[in-house]
Parts: structure tokens; C-alpha cells; sequence
């Protein structure tokens, strides 16, 4: 304790001095002291007499010793908002887009889990463009449907399409999300994922259905510039509704801006990130290990 006062003396007591122009510099003058900052225009620093050094560190010093404390000022709510930012997204890493580690999309009544993420790149000559990422939200039940590959490895289950056709099939509510990750137009968009469903469709034997299916698809995209990060999420509900909501990042929509009754649709859309050919391969290889870690 005594010592403690000594040095709260010291520092309260502290003779701040500067070199005098005069040749006897090595005096200093006590009745005329030198501001704390250091004098800009001469380019010297001013010496303070005592254990503190120069007055940059006095200032420092000064500062830790007379500091009001954190805690007055709210930590533990700012401490609270820290921890659910770090635990309840996740980036995809190639484009740094976040995703929330559960998500309650338009036309969805469940809580789903993000079971895994990646990007779509389209290779343009030689070079790889990041188009979006793209998260694959589930309801957590979905492991009841997936209990025979429970003990294979993510590598395993990565290659193992029958899992992924399993998957898609298991009759639970699911959501795509999807964040541009450049300004493009909506009918630029549709027209690659139109490429990508419409074999799928034929294959299906989804005749005329499909057809006015993937029509009523494509119109919520066609006419609509589509800015870097608009969020679209595609919803499957049970047992055979696709729900399309598209919106700016931040922005919540009140209602889907389509519902579309399809099976035939919801199965070739799903196969498009999850199936054989994925636009998506490293989405597709986060979701096994999601799923995994699940069990």
C-alpha cells in the first residue's frame, strides 16, 4: 500500500521540463515548463523528468493508470453480441458471403440448419468467376432418414451418391440459399439454371406439368436485374411446394414471390447442387460433412 502511494505520488508530482535555446541545456528550468505534446514545429520532443520517459509515454501511462473501467460501460453486453456473431454464421470461404447457422426462410415453418456451403464459379476463357454461394439449409431430424450411412467417413459419403439421393428424398423441409456474389441480370441467371433443369425435367418424364412448372420458375427471375448479394432462397415444404423468395441482403420479404407445386421440379432443382453433376462440388462436399456431424 505504501508503495503504491509513492508511485501515485511520483506521477501527481511529476516536473515536466524542456531544453532552453540557451547555451546551458543542461539545466532545465522548472518555473518554465513544456507542453506535453511534442513540439511539431521544431520536430523535438520534450523530456519529462521522473521514470516515465518522454511524454508520449507519460500521456500512455496516465491514461492506463486514470482509465475508467470496461465493465462500466456495458461489456457484458457487448461481450453477449461478440459471442453470438462469432457463433451463429459462418463465411463461405472463396467469396466470404456469410450464412446464418439456422434459418426460418419465407414459407417455411420449421427451424432449419445449415448443413453445408460452398460456391458456383463458371469458368469465362481461362479464368474462374465467383457467381454465388450457395448454403443448404434442413430440418436437424433429417439424420432419421440417413442412419445407415452413420458411420462412414466424409470422405465416403462425398462420392456416395445413393446419401445424396437420400437426402433430397427424406421428407423434411429444406431451403437453398443463394447469394449473388456479382451484379447479373435475371435472365442471364435463369438461363444457366434453365440449362441446368431442363434435361433433368425430360429425364423425370415430367411432360407438360413440368413445362408450366419451370415457366411459372423462371418468370419470378427473367425481367429483374439481380444486384451483388441479393438473397434468393428456394424452399421445399412437404410434400411437393417449391417457395421462391428473392430480396436485397438485409432485406426480409413478406411473402414468397412464388410457390410452385412440383415434385418433379423440386427433385431436378435439389440434383442440380446435390446430384451426380453438381454446379456446386464444394457445396456438395460441405453438405457430407454437415450431415456427419450431425450424427
Amino acid at each position: 500500500m505504501a508503495a503504491s502511494c509513492v508511485t501515485m505520488a511520483a506521477v501527481t508530482s511529476i516536473n515536466v521540463v524542456r531544453l532552453p535555446e540557451s547555451s546551458n541545456a543542461n539545466k532545465p528550468r522548472l518555473s518554465d515548463p513544456a507542453p506535453l505534446l511534442p513540439n511539431i514545429q521544431s520536430g523535438r520532443r520534450p523530456l519529462v523528468s521522473g521514470f516515465l520517459g518522454d511524454s508520449w509515454k507519460l500521456q500512455r501511462h496516465l491514461g492506463v493508470l486514470f482509465a475508467q473501467p470496461a465493465l462500466s460501460r456495458s461489456k457484458g453486453a457487448m461481450a453477449v453480441r461478440a459471442s453470438v456473431g462469432v457463433e451463429s454464421e459462418v463465411s463461405e470461404p472463396v467469396t466470404g458471403i456469410k450464412f446464418s447457422k439456422n434459418a426460418s426462410p419465407q414459407g417455411s415453418s420449421k427451424d432449419l440448419m445449415l448443413a453445408g456451403l460452398g460456391v458456383r464459379e463458371k469458368k469465362v476463357a481461362i479464368l474462374k468467376v465467383k457467381v454465388y454461394a450457395v448454403g443448404l439449409y434442413v430440418e436437424p431430424s433429417v439424420v432419421s432418414s440417413l442412419e445407415q450411412w452413420k458411420s462412414k467417413g466424409a470422405s465416403g459419403l462425398e462420392k456416395d451418391e445413393a446419401f445424396f439421393k437420400a437426402l433430397v428424398a427424406a421428407p423434411v423441409e429444406k431451403s437453398l440459399r443463394i447469394v449473388l456474389a456479382r451484379d447479373i441480370e435475371g435472365g442471364q441467371f435463369w438461363g444457366a439454371l434453365d440449362e441446368a433443369l431442363t434435361p433433368r425435367l425430360k429425364s423425370a418424364g415430367a411432360g407438360e406439368a413440368g413445362e408450366k412448372a419451370l415457366a411459372a420458375f423462371g418468370d419470378v427471375f427473367k425481367k429483374r436485374p439481380l444486384k451483388d448479394r441479393t438473397v434468393i432462397y428456394l424452399t421445399w415444404t412437404q410434400p411437393s411446394t417449391l417457395h421462391v423468395s428473392v430480396s436485397a441482403e438485409g432485406a426480409s420479404p413478406s411473402a414468397p414471390d412464388a410457390s410452385i407445386e412440383s415434385e418433379a421440379l423440386l427433385y431436378s432443382l435439389y440434383d442440380v447442387f446435390l446430384g451426380k453433376d453438381s454446379v456446386s462440388p464444394s457445396a456438395k462436399a460441405s453438405v457430407a460433412k454437415g450431415i456427419l456431424g450431425v450424427f
